[in-house]
C-alpha cells in the first residue's frame, strides 16, 4: 500500500455534511479510546480522479484528534484507499451504506440519514428519465421516495407516515421514534388526530428543552467545524498564493524584560497605522476561544482576516517567548555563576585576616563560615 502523507489529506466540505456529528460525550469517549489504545479503525480516503486530491470520507472525527494530539506520523499508516470507488456519487453511496449499515438503527434515524443523501435518489431518477428519454424503453423507473423507503427498510405507506411526523414541529414524539418508545404507525396517528391538550408538567417541559437543546448543540458543532475547514482552506490560498492582507499585525512590548507583549491589529491609511484591537494572543489559538467580545471593534470586512492573523500571531507569540524565556534564563544562571565569583573572592581575602592561624579569631572564622554556607559557595 502506497503511503500517504498527512498534508495530502483534503476535508471535503460536501461529503463532511453527509456525516453524522457526534455529541460531546461521544466525542470525548472517541477521544479517549484512540489515546488509550491507539485507532482501532482506518481512515477511509479516496481520491478524487479530476483534482487528485486525497479526501478522507470516513474518520473526520478520528483525524481531528490525530491532528490535536499530535500524535507520532507512523499512526497515519492507518488508513484505508477506497480504489473501488470511481466517481464523487460512487462515494456518497458508498457513505450511504456504510451510515444505514450501523446496528440498532431506528427507522426515524434512518429516515434523518437518508435525508441527507435526497440529492443521491434524485439525481439517479433524474439520469433514468433522462436515459429513458433516448430510447431505452425497458429502463425501469425509479421513484424517489420509493427508492428512500427501500433503502431505510420500510414500505412507501410508512415512508409517508414518517415522513410525516419527522417533518412535524413534535419534538418529543420525534425523539421517541427515534429511541423506538413509540411505533410509527402510533406516531402518525397522533400527528394526525392529536389529542386534546393535557396539562404538561415541568418535569416534561425541562426534557422536552432539553432534547431541543442537544439538536442545536449538534447543528452548532456541525457549524464549527464547517467554518473550520472553510478557514483552513482560506488561510492556505492566503499562503500558497501569498495574497497581500490588508489587515496586519505587529508586537509591542509591555515591560522592561520583553516577557509580555501586546499584538496590534491596523490597516494602514496615509502612512499612519489605524488600531482596531490591541490584546494578548499568547493563550489563544483563535480570539472565537475566549475574547468574543472585541470581535465587535473589528469591522465586519476584516473579520475573517482578523481570525486568520490572530491564529499565525499567536504561533509566533508562543515561538518568540519560549526563545525569550530561555535567553533569560541563561542570563539568570550566567549572573548567579558571576556573584558566586564575587562571594569566593571576598571569602579569601576575609579568610586571610580572620583566620587564627593568621592572627585572627576562632569567632570571625565561625561567622565567615556561616557566610560561605548563605553565600552557595
Amino acid at each position: 500500500m502506497a503511503y500517504i502523507d498527512i498534508k495530502d489529506l483534503v476535508i471535503d466540505e460536501e461529503f463532511e455534511k453527509l456525516l453524522p456529528v457526534l455529541t460531546l460525550e461521544e466525542s470525548e469517549k472517541l477521544e479517549n479510546n484512540i489515546l488509550q489504545y491507539g485507532m482501532l479503525d482506518p481512515i477511509k480516503i479516496w481520491q478524487d480522479p479530476d483534482t487528485g486530491e486525497w479526501i478522507i470520507i470516513d474518520g473526520h472525527n478520528r483525524y481531528n484528534i490525530l491532528k490535536k494530539h499530535n500524535i507520532d506520523w507512523h499512526y497515519w499508516q492507518d488508513y484505508k484507499i477506497m480504489a473501488e470507488l470511481e466517481t464523487r456519487e460512487d462515494v456518497k453511496q458508498w457513505m450511504l451504506e456504510q451510515q444505514l449499515g450501523r446496528r440498532n438503527l431506528s427507522d426515524a434515524e434512518k429516515y434523518e440519514i437518508v435525508q441527507k443523501f435526497k440529492s443521491v435518489f434524485q439525481k439517479k431518477a433524474k439520469e433514468n428519465q433522462s436515459l429513458g428519454g433516448k430510447g431505452l424503453a425497458n429502463l425501469p423507473k425509479v421513484d424517489t421516495r420509493k427508492e428512500m423507503a427501500k433503502a431505510i427498510g420500510v414500505s412507501e405507506g410508512t415512508y409517508r407516515k414518517l415522513d410525516t411526523v419527522m417533518q412535524s414541529g413534535n419534538e418529543e414524539l420525534k425523539q421517541q421514534l427515534r429511541e423506538k418508545k413509540v411505533s410509527t404507525d402510533k406516531a402518525y396517528q397522533e400527528i394526525k388526530n392529536p389529542k386534546k391538550e393535557e396539562s404538561v408538567t415541568p418535569e416534561q417541559k425541562i426534557i422536552e428543552f432539553d432534547n431541543r437543546m442537544n439538536d442545536i448543540d449538534k447543528e452548532i458543532s456541525s457549524l464549527r467545524t464547517e467554518r473550520e475547514t472553510l478557514m483552513r482552506r482560506r488561510s492556505s490560498l492566503f499562503e500558497s498564493l501569498d495574497i497581500p492582507c490588508e489587515l496586519k499585525y505587529g508586537f509591542v512590548e509591555k515591560d522592561k524584560i520583553g516577557l509580555s507583549r501586546d499584538c496590534i491589529f491596523y490597516v494602514e491609511i496615509d502612512g499612519h497605522k489605524q488600531v482596531f484591537v490591541t490584546a494578548s494572543v499568547y493563550s489563544d489559538e483563535s480570539p472565537l476561544d475566549s475574547w468574543s467580545f472585541i470581535m465587535s471593534r473589528v469591522p465586519e470586512r476584516y473579520k475573517n482576516d482578523f481570525i486568520m492573523l490572530w491564529k499565525k500571531a499567536h504561533y509566533e507569540e508562543v515561538e518568540e517567548f519560549n526563545r525569550r524565556l530561555d535567553e533569560l534564563n541563561k542570563r539568570q544562571k550566567a549572573s548567579e555563576e558571576d556573584g558566586k565569583d564575587f562571594y569566593k573572592q571576598c571569602y579569601k581575602t576575609l579568610a586571610k585576616s580572620v583566620h587564627p592561624d593568621e592572627g585572627g579569631n576562632i569567632e570571625a572564622m565561625q561567622y565567615l563560615n556561616q557566610l560561605k554556607v548563605m553565600w552557595g559557595i
